[in-house]
C-alpha cells in the first residue's frame, strides 16, 4: 500500500512539473535561433515586444522575427520548453532593451482553445474542424470567379476554391512556402474580399476561410476574415502581421 502511494505522489510530482514546463512561450527568429519567454509576445506596430524568461523586457523589429513558425510552435501547447539544440543558441541574440508599453494597444498571440501536445517542435498543430477544400464549388459561380481573378492578379498562382464550413461561406486553399508568401495570400484573399464587398455586396459571403499550406503538407495557418477584416487589410488601418498574430487559428 505504502509503495503504491509514493509511486502515486511520484507521478503527481511529474505532472506538476511537466505543468511548470509547459508556461511561457517561444519567439523564433528568422535565422533560426529561439527565445524563451515569460508570456506570448505582443505587437506593437512595426516591433514585437518580448519578454524574455529573465524578465527583460525587448524589442524586436517584426522583420527579424518568423512569425509563422512561432505561432505555429506556440499552439503546440509546449510553454518555453526547446530542444538541447536550440538551447545551446537561444541567448546569442542580443536584445534592446525598452519600457513595457501599454498592452491595451497590442495584439496578442492567442493560444485558446488548443490542446497542449507533448513532443518535438516538428510536432503538427491539429487542423481547425470543418475549415478544409470541399469536394463541391462555392453556389456563387460569379464570386469564385471574382475571387480567382483577384488572386491571379496578386500573383497568388498555387490555390484551389471551394465552399467553405458554412454555405454562405467561401474557402481557398493557397499553397505557402515562406513567411512572404503566407502574408501576400492573405492580402491578396482580403482585397478579393473587399472588392466583392464594395461591388457585389448582395453576393459576397459571410466570410472567407483561408487556409494556408506548404508544399511538404505543413499548415501554415488558417483563417475565418470576416468582412471588416477584409476592409481593414485593404484599407491599411491593420498590418497583414497583426492581423495574422490575433486571428490564426491553425
Amino acid at each position: 500500500m505504502k509503495r503504491g502511494f509514493v509511486v502515486a505522489l511520484v507521478l503527481c510530482g511529474l505532472w506538476v512539473a511537466s505543468l511548470v514546463m509547459a508556461s511561457g512561450a517561444v519567439v523564433i527568429l528568422k535565422n533560426g535561433q529561439k527565445l524563451r519567454c515569460r508570456e506570448p509576445m505582443t505587437i506593437q506596430g512595426k516591433n514585437a515586444i518580448i519578454t524574455l524568461n529573465t524578465g527583460v523586457v525587448a524589442s524586436y523589429p517584426l522583420s527579424q522575427i518568423d512569425l509563422v513558425a512561432t505561432e505555429r510552435y506556440n499552439q503546440l501547447g509546449l510553454g518555453d520548453a526547446l530542444t538541447i539544440d536550440a538551447l545551446e543558441h537561444q541567448d546569442a541574440v542580443k536584445a534592446t532593451p525598452t519600457p513595457r508599453p501599454s498592452l491595451g494597444n497590442l495584439a496578442k498571440i492567442s493560444a485558446e482553445n488548443v490542446t497542449p501536445t507533448l513532443g518535438m517542435e516538428d510536432v503538427e498543430p491539429t487542423p481547425t474542424p470543418g475549415i478544409m477544400l470541399k469536394t463541391h464549388g462555392y453556389h456563387e459561380p460569379k464570386v469564385d470567379a471574382a475571387i480567382r481573378e483577384v488572386l491571379d492578379k496578386e500573383n497568388v498562382y498555387l490555390y484551389r476554391t471551394s465552399a467553405g464550413s458554412k454555405p454562405e461561406y467561401f474557402f481557398v486553399q493557397a499553397t505557402t512556402d515562406s513567411e512572404k508568401e503566407v502574408f501576400g495570400a492573405i492580402k491578396a484573399v482580403a482585397k478579393a474580399f473587399a472588392v466583392i464587398l464594395e461591388r457585389a455586396p448582395d453576393m459576397a459571403p459571410a466570410a472567407v476561410e483561408l487556409q494556408m499550406v506548404e508544399t511538404s503538407g505543413r499548415t501554415a495557418g488558417t483563417f475565418r476574415m470576416m468582412p471588416e477584416q477584409a476592409k481593414e487589410l485593404e484599407s491599411g488601418s491593420v498590418s497583414v502581421e497583426t492581423y495574422y498574430v490575433k486571428n490564426v487559428i491553425f
